[in-house]
Formats: C-alpha cells, structure tokens, sequence
C-alpha cells in the first residue's frame, strides 16, 4: 500500500491501521499473533494501541511481534485510562469468556459490562503520565513512541496545560514523536479551535452517518495534525443500516446505472470499500482504523482501500447520500 504524510508529524503510513484493542482481550495470545501477521503481510504499518488494552498487556504483545519489524512501524499507544492488575484467577476467566463468544455472541454486551468496572477512566494526572510512558517503552520494547494519546479525554484536559506541557516535554526528550489527543468529535473540535500547541495528532470515532464533523477537522487544522478515524463501521446496529441504505441507493433511479451496478453487488467486500472510503477519500482523513481480528475481514479492508471500485465522485455521491440518511439506534 502507498504511505502517505501523516500531517506535518514527519510520519509516514498506509492509510488503514491496525487497532489492538482485542489484543489479550477479546482475543487470546496465538489468535493475536495471527492476526498481527496477517496486518503485517497485507502492508499494514499503523499499530494503535492503549495502556489499557489487553488488561494491561496489550502493548507487550505488539511489542513483542515488531521485534525486528520496529523501524517499519508507526506505533500509537495511549494512557489516561488504568486497567486493574489480573491475579491468574481473572486470567483463566477471561479464557472462559472467549470461549463463551464464540458459542453466544449475544452475550458480549454483559461481559462488557463486567470487563469495563476493572477499569478506571479519565486518569490524566502528571504522576500517571510519568508511569504509563515508562510502561509502555519498556513494554513495547522501545526507546521511542511515535504518537502518545490523551485516551477518551473529556474537554477540561484541554485546562490542563502542566499535563500538556508535560506531553510537549516527552517529544523534547525523544520519548515520543508526537502528542496527541483521542476524545469524541466534539472535544476534537475545540482542540482545534483552540488551536493548542502541544497536540498535533488527533483520534476520534467517525462513522459514515456522523461524518460531517470529521470531515471539518482537516480545514480546522490546516493540515498540520494527523486526523485519525476509528470504529468506522460502527457496530452491529450502524453496519446493518449501512446496508439497508446501500441496498436503497442502489435501487434509486436520480442515481447513475453505472453506480447503481456497482451498490448491487452483495458480496462483503462492498460495505468495507463503501465505509472506509467515504470515511477517507477526499475528507482530510489521513488513517482509519477499524476493529478487525478475523484474517478475512483484515484482507477485505486492506483491498477495500488499496482497490476500490469507487471513483471519488460516486464517493462523493454515496457520502451525501448517507449523511442525509442519519438513522437512529
């Protein structure tokens, strides 16, 4: 895949990346592995990562499988939310609650539930920035990270300029290449109003239906942030509504037979060409980084943007049409 410029950071990457949250999470070690591997073979070189993800062990993982591979990768990790320590007990329950996915599905939103209260969120003190950087080198195994993210902030991080000077500190002393901030669109947006000196990197959800905001932020910030996009299908719910408008537009006459072709085909590759496109074609988006574990889905998305059969103007055509659509759940 080509790389492109990542803002004004002096990074370089695809424009799709690997999102490690189910690392050690949902997904036990030898299932983690293959999925890095199939990342890594399809030309995938963005790894977004977290302090947290993986109850803590995510980032050892990642650092791990990049040994040898570290000088062709772009590493982004993230501190502010803490993940309590696992006894072996715990351990082998998250293995049980692997297994128990993969026989009821439906019960993911319960062990989310019981997963999330071992958490502990909105940690963005000094003492906890000073531990976690540290962690997350000797776990990563490197002497620098390329992109340290606030994670899930909420607006009053941007009040907090020892916090963000510190961050401004750590690119002085070489620990990192690149602060930024990863919070909803909305605390992006002031961000960038604001137009704060220490962040030149922001990550925040963005769907095909909520994309108006996100398709702002790249004249906002006059192209010196990085803009990164995850959970761009949007779970369960949104995929479902992604197909049942394509399945509309498909059939709506105003638009041309040509592209009305292409949005019949019922093969799985159309919702990924279709979501991840319009999330990144022409918008100011320089990466997107979708949830992707299964090696079918991880090829799907690489083709999706590396092969897609949309010309910018029916991307463009599609974006207005789901914009307008604006289901609720």
């Amino acid at each position: 895949m080509n790389q492109i410029e990542l803002g004004t950071t002096g990074l370089k990457a695809p424009q799709i990346g690997f999102g490690c949250s189910a690392l050690l999470g949902r997904s036990g070690r030898k299932e983690s592995l293959r999925a890095l591997g199939a990342a890594w073979d399809e030309g995938i070189r963005f790894f977004d990562t977290a302090r947290s993800y993986g109850y803590g062990e995510s980032e050892a993982l990642l650092g791990e499988f990049l040994r040898g591979r570290r000088h062709e990768a772009v590493i982004a990790t993230k501190f502010g939310i803490l993940a309590s320590s696992q006894p072996a007990w715990k351990r082998f329950a998250k293995t049980a609650a692997r297994a128990v996915l993969k026989l009821a599905p439906s019960a993911h939103g319960v062990l989310q539930k019981t997963a999330a209260s071992q958490f502990a969120h909105h940690q963005f003190t000094l003492p906890v920035l000073r531990q976690s950087i540290e962690e997350s080198l000797s776990k990563l195994k490197v002497e620098t990270i390329d992109m340290l993210f606030l994670h899930a902030a909420p607006a009053s991080v941007l009040e907090q300029e020892d916090l963000l000077d510190a961050m401004a500190r750590l690119v002085k002393e070489g620990k990192i290449r690149v602060a930024g901030l990863s919070a909803d669109p909305d605390v992006v947006e002031l961000a960038l109003d604001r137009n704060l000196s220490q962040l030149h990197a922001m990550q925040f959800p963005c769907n095909v239906f909520e994309i108006s905001a996100a398709t702002s932020f790249a004249a906002r910030s006059a192209g010196k942030q990085a803009l990164v996009a995850n959970h761009p299908f949007g779970g369960v719910a949104r995929v479902q509504q992604t197909r049942a408008v394509l399945q509309s537009l498909s059939q709506n006459q105003a638009l041309d037979s040509t592209l009305r072709a292409k949005l019949t085909s019922g093969e799985d590759s159309l919702l990924a060409d279709v979501v991840l496109n319009t999330i990144l074609r022409d918008t100011g988006i320089h990466i997107v980084i979708p949830a992707m574990m299964k090696l079918e889905h991880i090829r799907l998305n690489v083709r999706a943007i590396s092969n897609s059969r949309f010309t910018s103007q029916e991307i463009a055509q599609i974006r207005q049409a789901l914009s307008a659509s604006q289901p609720t759940i």
